[in-house]
C-alpha cells in the first residue's frame, strides 16, 4: 500500500477529504476494485470517456485558487495579441509562419494548420475577432512549486464539457456516497454548463448578436456519428441552458441544438436551425467541418461563433513562449508577472537565439543536446497529446533528430521539464498505482467551469497524458461549507 502512503499529503493538499477517502478505502479494500464503481461507467452517452474510478476533492478556499489562476492565465493568454503582435496582421503571419507542408508519415489529423495570407490576417483581426470571448480550458501539472500551464487550448473545440455530468455520476456513486455519509460530507459537481451558458448569454449580447427573446444554441458535433453526438445531450444542455437563464432572468427561454454543419441555414441576415433563429454556434469538431457560412454571419455580428479560424492561433503553444519571453517584461502589471512566475514554466521558440535557463546561458539551438533530460520538445500546432518529445524518455539520436526537425519546421517549443507530484488513484481492474495527473481548468470569460482531470499511471505514460493515449478521466468535486 505504499503508493497510498506516499500519496496522502499531496491529495491533502487539496483538502484533508483526500487524505481521509483514501484511508477509507484502506479500511474498506472492496473498493480497490474497478467493479465497485461500476455504476460509474453505466452512462451510455459517456462510453468515449474512459473513467477513473476515483475523484478527487477540493475545499472552498482551494477552490477559490484554482479559480484565481484559471481565469488569470486565461486573460494573461488573450492579451498577448495587442501587447505583443500590436494586432497587425504582418506581425500576426511572421509570428505564426512554419514550414509547410508536414511531414509525409505525419498523421495530419493530430494538426491543426491555417494559411495565413495578407487579406485573412487582416479579416481574423476585424472585429468581433472572438478571441476575447473564446473559451479555454488550460492544461496544468502539479509539481512541489504549484500549478504549472504546460499548454493553454482556447476556441470551441474543447473536451471535458460534460465534466459537470460526470461529477454527478460520482456523487451518485455507492463508494463515493457512502464515503460521504461516513464523513458527514457534502460535495457537489463543478458548475461547468452553467458557467459556460452563462458567458455565452454574455459575450454574444455584448458583440450585439442578441438583443433579447429565447435564447438558442448550436452545437456542431462532427463527425456527426453516434459516439460523437452522444456526448452532446440536446436534452441535458437545454435544460441547464434555461435554469442558467432562468436563475439570471436574461431571457425567457431557449434551446440548445446538437447538430451538423450542413443543418444550418444561412438567411440573409441571420442563421437559423429547423426554423428557429440560432444566435450561438459552438465547434465540437476535428476541424473537419465547413463552417465558412457561419464565420461569414459571425463577422457581420449576426451570430457569436466559439470560436472558428481563430481557434488555430489561439491554440498554438508558441502563445504560452510568447508570456514566458517576456516574463520579466514592464508590459505586464506586477501582478501579473508574479503570475507568471509561478504558474508559467520555462518555454522558448525552438529558433536561433541566446537565453537563459534556470540561471545559465543558453544557446539555441546549439545547447539543446546536452540538456536532453530537462526538456521537452512540443510541436506548436500539434494536439491530443502528438508530437511531444520529452527529452528523457530519448536517446540522445532521437532527441537530435527531434531538434533538427523543429528546426527545419519552425513551428516547435522546447519547455522544461516537470515532474509531477506523486499521486494515486485506482488502477487495473483490483489495485492501486502512482499517477500522473493533468490539471484541464476552465475558463468561460469571467466565469470558472470546474477542473477536469486526466489521468494514467506513472509507469506506462512515458510522460504524456491524454485520453487519446489511454489516458482515464476524473473529476475535481467541490465540497460545500
Amino acid at each position: 500500500m505504499l503508493p497510498l502512503a506516499e500519496a496522502k499529503p499531496v491529495h491533502a493538499r487539496w483538502s484533508e477529504a483526500n487524505r481521509d477517502f483514501l484511508e477509507f478505502v484502506e479500511r474498506n479494500p472492496a473498493y480497490l476494485s474497478r467493479d465497485s464503481f461500476a455504476s460509474l461507467r453505466a452512462e451510455r452517452s459517456l462510453r468515449k470517456l474512459p473513467l477513473q474510478s476515483w475523484p478527487l476533492f477540493a475545499g472552498a478556499p482551494q477552490r477559490a485558487e484554482v479559480e484565481g489562476v484559471a481565469l488569470g492565465i486565461d486573460r494573461l493568454m488573450k492579451s498577448i495579441y495587442e501587447r505583443f503582435l500590436h494586432n497587425d496582421p504582418a506581425r500576426l503571419m511572421e509570428f505564426y509562419r512554419s514550414n509547410l507542408p508536414l511531414p509525409e508519415d505525419t498523421e495530419e489529423d493530430n494538426f491543426i494548420a491555417l494559411n495565413l495570407n495578407q487579406e485573412f490576417a487582416e479579416l481574423l483581426l476585424q472585429e468581433p475577432t472572438g478571441i476575447q470571448g473564446a473559451l479555454s480550458r488550460a492544461d496544468y501539472i502539479e509539481t512541489r512549486d504549484g500549478l504549472q500551464c504546460i499548454e493553454y487550448n482556447a476556441g470551441g473545440f474543447i473536451g471535458g464539457l460534460q465534466t459537470g455530468i460526470i461529477g454527478d455520476l460520482y456523487l451518485e456513486t455507492p463508494a463515493v456516497a457512502h464515503f460521504l455519509r461516513e464523513r458527514n460530507l457534502r460535495a457537489r459537481s463543478p458548475d461547468t454548463l452553467g458557467a459556460l451558458f452563462r458567458h455565452l448569454v454574455e459575450d454574444t449580447a455584448r458583440i450585439g448578436a442578441w438583443r433579447g427573446g429565447e435564447f438558442n444554441v448550436a452545437v456542431v458535433a462532427h463527425p456527426h456519428e453516434p459516439d460523437q453526438v452522444a456526448l452532446h445531450s440536446a436534452e441535458v444542455y437545454t435544460r441547464e441552458l434555461r435554469r442558467t437563464l432562468a436563475a439570471t432572468g436574461t431571457a425567457p427561454g431557449g434551446r440548445v441544438f446538437v447538430c451538423g454543419a450542413e443543418d444550418l441555414v444561412g438567411e440573409a441576415d441571420s442563421l437559423t436551425l429547423e426554423g428557429h433563429p440560432v444566435h450561438v454556434v459552438i465547434e465540437q469538431h476535428d476541424g473537419s467541418a465547413d463552417l465558412r457560412q457561419v464565420f461569414w454571419h459571425f463577422k457581420q455580428g449576426q451570430v457569436n461563433f466559439f470560436s472558428g479560424p481563430v481557434s488555430v492561433i489561439l491554440c498554438d503553444k508558441r502563445n504560452l513562449a510568447l508570456v514566458s519571453e517576456h516574463a520579466g517584461s514592464d508590459e505586464f502589471t506586477a501582478q501579473e508577472r508574479g503570475l507568471i512566475e509561478r504558474h508559467v514554466p520555462w518555454t522558448r521558440r525552438v529558433l536561433p537565439a541566446r537565453t537563459t535557463f534556470r540561471g545559465r546561458a543558453l544557446r539555441l539551438p546549439d545547447d539543446l543536446p546536452e540538456h536532453r533530460e530537462e526538456l521537452v520538445l512540443k510541436k506548436a500546432t500539434s494536439f491530443g497529446g502528438c508530437e511531444v518529445h520529452i527529452g528523457r524518455f530519448r536517446t540522445d539520436e532521437q532527441w537530435k533528430r527531434s531538434i533538427g526537425r523543429a528546426l527545419r519546421e519552425e513551428d516547435w517549443i522546447v519547455q522544461e521539464y516537470l515532474e509531477t507530484v506523486p499521486y494515486c488513484f485506482q488502477s487495473g481492474e483490483v489495485g492501486v498505482a502512482r499517477h500522473d495527473l493533468v490539471w484541464g481548468l476552465f475558463a468561460f470569460g469571467n466565469h470558472f467551469g470546474g477542473a477536469f482531470l486526466r489521468l494514467q499511471p506513472t509507469a506506462g505514460s512515458a510522460g504524456v497524458v491524454n485520453t487519446r493515449q489511454g489516458a482515464e478521466v476524473s473529476v475535481l468535486l467541490e465540497l460545500e461549507e
